[in-house]
């Protein structure tokens, strides 16, 4: 069954102008981690001129931004979710190792790709542009001289970029085509990197021109942020880590091959070990843990919209493994990944249990950034730059292969063993869609346990129009700017 409150979002989406003037008010809305700093402020009104004064001031606010990767409340009281759930699900069951697991879940319009720009889902825009919103706010107080730039002042500055970055990166690969499909000439998003007045209407920029703004500010934030660990927070690890992601999809395989092996040599991070990998996905924090968005108890307990809560046998039970992922991870029965499958609501063990709660169930720790993804990145991109780095590409690989299964040797890296072990080290993370998009591959359903006949369980590639999600009617009804993606309607 759909989750209650699913409809009450769509039916809300009208209500909702996202980046002109109600996005300057949503991006001063206080969730319940602000402490009270961030307030809702009339319609007709900007950002306070003395919000942010103090660098302790400039913490508190980079608390909103963060409570705003998570999921974002509307001026109605309307939960919007980003990674909390909804950048996820897409991610995992618009691909071929994850699905639906019947007619009617939350996570069916994803899995069939059935959004259009009526019906499309506004968490995968609000949240994104409230949370940029809340960025430019703190970096227009930071740059404009009314905060003092002490060395906390700047680590706040570089973490605000980091974020920014983040959320056009996502807003990019969730709205725009792949970089390598066109080298980026196709539209992509506004780029918003200040605090819009009430009457201006952003139009959409390239999606080469967006990359060049995420990059922009990734290089810029190095410059400010520091080394020092703070959990849930950006440092100057969990930048080079993004700049790798980021290069990677870009195509830029010698960029991505020096943030990664950069993270990887002379990082503080280190892997899991393996008899500690499943019972790792209990705990707040691991040793892998670059980026992780940390969600309170306080704040989010017993939120049954979180996407702990969307896949977990024990609430709703969305989202599970398709037989062809099950066969892949079952090919080598030492893998000490299988002890993730646990059983569904079946009784087959189809769940993958990476999100298993630790407060009735829903409250969960989003890893955004891990070291195993970064072993993959720098392999990858070993094997793709311009001059092959075959040594660390076999090194790598070898590192997630051994921890899956010490008895496993090292062998020749390829592109297809770096896809293979990709898929088995990092499902349900939101990797698997953009992974086949990003190098034009195709998304294809094999049999097994896909609850939809021959003719609904479709399969895309980067043509086709569906694999970019349409931009909500609320947005293209408040700004005359904004040009809907193609074939939609």
């Amino acid at each position: 069954m759909k989750l209650a409150s699913n409809q009450q979002k769509k039916n809300m989406m009208k209500t909702i102008n996202i980046i002109s003037k109600t996005a300057l008010i949503a991006g001063l809305v206080c969730l319940a981690s602000c402490n009270d700093y961030l307030v809702t402020y009339p319609s007709d009104s900007l950002e306070s001129e003395t919000a942010i004064t103090t660098p302790e001031d400039t913490k508190t606010a980079l608390n909103g931004a963060y409570a705003g990767l998570i999921s974002a409340r509307d001026a109605a009281g309307n939960n919007y979710y980003y990674y909390g759930t909804d950048f996820l699900a897409r991610a995992e069951v618009g691909g071929d190792d994850m699905q639906t697991s019947k007619s009617g879940d939350r996570t069916e319009q994803y899995y069939r790709f059935t959004y259009r720009q009526t019906n499309a889902s506004a968490d995968l825009w609000y949240p994104p542009y409230t949370v940029i919103n809340r960025v430019n706010v703190l970096l227009e107080a930071i740059d404009s001289g009314k905060v003092p730039m002490t060395d906390v002042t700047k680590n706040s500055k570089g973490e605000a970029l980091a974020i920014r970055a983040l959320a056009h990166f996502d807003l990019l690969i969730t709205y725009g085509a792949p970089y390598l499909k066109d080298n980026g000439a196709s539209l992509g998003v506004p780029i918003v990197k200040k605090v819009l007045s009430a009457t201006e209407l952003p139009a959409r920029s390239t999606v080469a021109e967006g990359y060049q703004a995420v990059l922009d500010d990734l290089t810029e934030a190095l410059g400010f942020i520091g080394e020092d660990k703070n959990y849930g927070h950006f440092n100057i690890w969990a930048v080079k880590a993004l700049l790798a992601r980021v290069n990677l999809y870009k195509g830029d395989y010698d960029a991505a091959y020096t943030y990664a092996t950069d993270v990887v040599e002379n990082s503080p991070y280190s892997l899991i070990e393996t008899g500690e990998y499943v019972a790792s996905w209990q705990l707040e924090e691991t040793k892998e843990s670059i980026f992780d968005l940390a969600l309170s108890s306080t704040t989010y307990s017993g939120d049954r919209e979180l996407w702990g809560a969307v896949v977990s046998p024990a609430e709703y039970g969305s989202v599970i493994a398709t037989k062809e992922f099950v066969d892949l991870l079952n090919e080598d029965p030492n893998d000490v990944r299988l002890g993730l499958l646990i059983p569904d609501k079946s009784g087959s063990k189809q769940t993958v249990n990476k999100y298993p709660g630790r407060d009735a169930i829903t409250i969960n720790n989003i890893r955004v950034l891990r070291l195993s993804d970064i072993y993959l990145i720098g392999a990858e991109a070993a094997l793709r730059k311009a001059t092959v780095d075959q040594t660390v590409a076999d090194n790598y690989l070898f590192a997630i292969r051994n921890r899956a299964n010490r008895a496993n040797v090292k062998i020749t890296a390829t592109l297809d063993l770096v896809s293979k072990e990709r898929r088995k080290e990092l499902v349900m993370e939101g990797h698997r869609l953009h992974d086949i998009l990003r190098q034009g591959g195709e998304v294809t359903r094999q049999g097994g346990y896909h609850f939809l006949n021959a003719t609904d369980l479709i399969t895309v590639n980067w043509n086709d129009y569906r694999t970019i999600m349409p931009i909500p009617q609320a947005e293209i009804d408040a700004n005359t700017n904004m040009i809907q993606n193609p074939e939609y309607n």
